[in-house]
């Protein structure tokens, strides 16, 4: 049967990140005033002064008989198009690991990389919006590419041609989704782990959920930079860096996510196989910004690394679900991570074949990578919504216990034991207050002449006109069989006898209503500044003393000579 109460942090989230990715796809969708050309033609294609004619760009490897290597450099030539008259004319072109210059007729209008390539610093991927002169139409337009390390491409995407605010405008609305998931993940993530941040040392429990929203941040960082889509936004020349460094970080978070996720059997085993998986990616790191060996040169043995990660992580996943030894908020994490792990597998399979060449891998990455990482932050944020509901539930359980320990079963005001606390409270106090003794009338012969239901009927009608009368004022309590006491905390300017006479009035009321018997009241109360330095439970004697001296003068009056 399926648990309500556990089913609602999943439709939650499941319809929270629904809304933010409507709202922000919606956001992000851009028209174009002007036409837009992909200029996916023929090139003369130049590598190291070899010329090539009609050459797609995406066929680039097919003229290439090594591969390229640092300083090489590569040339594209065509015949800018027509779009009749646009504002701000511009290309969109993106490089990759290698500097650029773009000529109009010979003359150079931009130009990227060239410091970084020639003191051999990193130069990654990068889209280039590059304005063009107004009277670009009919003229011979050149990329010149020299290559920044090995390898450094072997395919390119044909350059658009356009307005630049809607080549703008075009490049958000291609790459809404990626944009859509990184922001959502960046934003969710730095938002929780500063929730939890205050929590954590407190509340051991939450360390994965910390731990979760900081690889939140990371994918988002990561996803973005991977797709270049921080391009428009901010204009780095560092973004590649950004998204190496973010991608090495998956496999660390991957095994600390697990570690506070989920109960290790074999702990030893677990710590040591990610403890040199983690130290594999930080010895890659050394080698990039220390001896200047760039992270893509050394992917390869972050590939083997993440797989290694992915089987272990797979094996005590696995091992915990079959032994049922993983709480509920493990599984929602674990179930976003082997989503999320999945995704990656099928993304680096993609891109062994988009280094092969295989045409139209580009949108199906964005939708595997981007549905992993979508399930990964609504798992985390289900998580949250589960802990929230759970600590609620718990809130309430304890609410309820307590209330249940400070309260009398028949009438439901405080017991004695809640009595006893507060006047213990009250002798650190400083302000005047007021203990008020009571003791029903005439209830052993209600109970000897109507019966004991009879009886605890004229409890519980006391009890309902005792906190009437004194629920704004004070603690209403039932110490004993017919003892009660109120207990005023601020007592300076109250009218006592005048709540009490209130009090005395709605038991007349109720005689006249239901006269089956007699219902009345002895009282006495004192004020703690009539015992300056004296405890609660002084001034509580005062106050009862007062009471039975009041219960005598009734009985006399009545010629009681017996308790009633």
């Amino acid at each position: 049967m399926i648990n309500k109460r556990k089913l609602l942090p999943y439709i939650s989230s499941l319809i929270i990140a629904i809304f933010v990715s409507l709202l922000i796809n919606v956001c992000l969708v851009c028209n174009e005033k002007y036409p837009i050309v992909s200029m996916d033609w023929g090139y003369e294609l130049s590598i190291n002064g070899s010329v090539y004619e009609n050459v797609e760009p995406y066929d680039v490897y097919k003229h290439l008989d090594r591969l390229l290597k640092y300083g090489d450099v590569v040339s594209l030539t065509t015949t800018l198009p027509d779009l009749g008259d646009i504002p701000f004319p511009a290309l969109l072109f993106r490089s990759r690991y290698s500097a650029m210059e773009v000529y109009v007729d010979g003359k150079v209008i931009y130009d990227f990389g060239h410091e970084l390539v020639k003191k051999r610093q990193f130069i990654g991927k990068m889209y280039h919006f590059i304005p063009l002169p107004s009277d670009y139409a009919g003229k011979e337009l050149t990329i010149k590419m020299i290559a920044g390390e090995t390898d450094a491409f072997s395919s390119l995407v044909a350059p658009k041609i356009g307005s630049q605010p809607d080549l703008e405008s075009r490049f958000i609305t291609d790459h809404r989704m990626i944009i859509t998931t990184g922001m959502f993940l960046i934003i969710f993530g730095i938002f929780f782990s500063l929730i939890t941040m205050f929590f954590i040392i407190n509340v051991p429990d939450i360390r994965s959920f910390f731990v979760g929203s900081l690889f939140c941040v990371n994918l988002g960082f990561w996803i973005m930079s991977y797709y270049n889509v921080l391009s428009p936004f901010i204009y780095t020349p560092y973004e590649t860096q950004i998204e190496y460094l973010t991608l090495y970080m998956i496999v660390p978070f991957c095994y600390l996510l697990v570690y506070f996720a989920q109960n290790i059997e074999k702990k030893n085993f677990f710590i040591t196989v990610a403890g040199l998986s983690c130290a594999v990616v930080f010895v890659l790191y050394i080698l990039h910004f220390g001896f200047n060996i760039h992270l893509r040169e050394t992917i390869l043995v972050y590939h083997l690394t993440a797989v290694v990660g992915f089987f272990v992580i797979s094996y005590f996943i696995l091992r915990n679900v079959i032994k049922k030894d993983i709480t509920a908020s493990g599984k929602i994490q674990m179930l976003g991570l082997v989503a999320f792990a999945l995704a990656e597998l099928i993304h680096l399979v993609i891109y062994v074949l988009d280094s092969s060449h295989i045409k139209n891998s580009y949108i199906l990455s964005i939708v595997v990578i981007d549905t992993g990482c979508l399930v990964f932050v609504m798992c985390q944020l289900a998580n949250y919504m589960l802990f929230i509901t759970e600590s609620y539930a718990q809130k309430l359980e304890h609410a309820s216990l307590s209330h249940l320990a400070y309260a009398d079963g028949l009438t439901n005001l405080a017991n004695r034991a809640k009595t006893d606390k507060v006047m213990k409270d009250l002798n650190e106090v400083t302000t005047d207050y007021c203990i008020i003794s009571i003791d029903l009338n005439g209830l052993k012969i209600v109970n000897d002449d109507f019966g004991h239901p009879s009886g605890d009927r004229y409890i519980r009608d006391f009890a309902k006109v005792l906190t009437t009368t004194f629920f704004d004022e004070g603690l209403c309590a039932r110490i004993g069989g017919d003892e009660f006491v109120v207990i005023i905390e601020d007592a300076i300017g109250k009218d006592i006898d005048a709540l009490i006479g209130r009090m005395n009035s709605a038991l007349n009321v109720m005689n006249a209503l239901y006269p089956e018997y007699h219902r009345s009241v002895a009282t006495g109360y004192a004020f703690k500044h009539e015992l300056p330095n004296a405890t609660s439970h002084e001034v509580y004697l005062l106050a009862d003393e007062r009471m039975y001296e009041m219960k005598r003068k009734m009985h006399e009056e009545l010629g009681i000579h017996n308790r009633l």
